[in-house]
This record gives C-alpha cells, structure tokens and sequence, in this order.
C-alpha cells in the first residue's frame, strides 16, 4: 500500500477556492492528473496538510504533525504530492517545494490534478 500525504495551498483552501480539497480527492479516485501512476496500485490518501501560508516555511512543520498523528494510528508517508492549488498558482512554490524536499525524506511530486481551466474567459 503506498501512504499519499497532500500538501495545499492555505490561502485557497481558506477562502473555500476548493471546498473540501475536492479536486484533490475525486482526481485520486479517478487515478486522474499526478495520479495515474497509482492506477493499477493499491494507495490511499492519508492525509492532507496546509502549506502554512506564504513562503512555505511551515508545511514541513505541518508534515511532522501529521507524521505525529499518523504514528498513533500506525500508519505513515510513502510520497507527498504538492497539490496544483500551489503548483499552478503560487509564486513562491520553487521554495516551498524546496522546504520539503529537503525535510521530507520520501519522493516529493509536483501536482495533483489538471481541473483547471485554460483560460479564465474562454
């Protein structure tokens, strides 16, 4: 079983730009967007952290707190996805995908899912 945790951007997730990390969770389903390559794979979602606003600096403050929660349920972190909440919008995702790389110590992948359209007025 490979262990999936999401690192989103707080801002959007804040303003409810993305109800319920939603996108997220359906592309996973799907084993849409950076999720296909679990698609013949038994993985799940264990969690999902905030990047703890801008530039970043917390989210791997965020990932040990969770690592804490995880331990008590016996359950870990194989790979972080960078959600595309941040891969897409951010200015500052060069170094928050810095931060965690460097602290993570699991694979680190940019993106989530691509239900984000082309342009704004079409």
């Amino acid at each position: 079983m490979i262990r999936i945790a999401i690192v989103a951007c707080r801002r959007i997730r804040q303003q409810n730009a993305c109800p319920g990390d939603a996108k997220c969770l359906v592309a996973f389903m799907r084993r849409e967007g950076e999720f296909e390559r679990y698609k013949d794979k038994e993985a799940a979602i264990v969690g999902i952290i905030d990047c703890g606003d801008c530039h970043g600096e917390r989210a791997p403050v965020n990932l040990g707190l969770l690592k804490t929660q995880l331990s008590a349920l016996k359950e870990t972190v194989d790979v972080i996805h960078v959600g595309s909440c941040v891969t897409l919008t951010c200015r500052h995702k060069d170094e928050l995908l810095d931060y965690v790389r460097k602290k993570a110590g699991v694979e680190v992948i940019e993106g989530t899912h691509r239900y984000v359209p082309e342009k704004i007025f079409p």
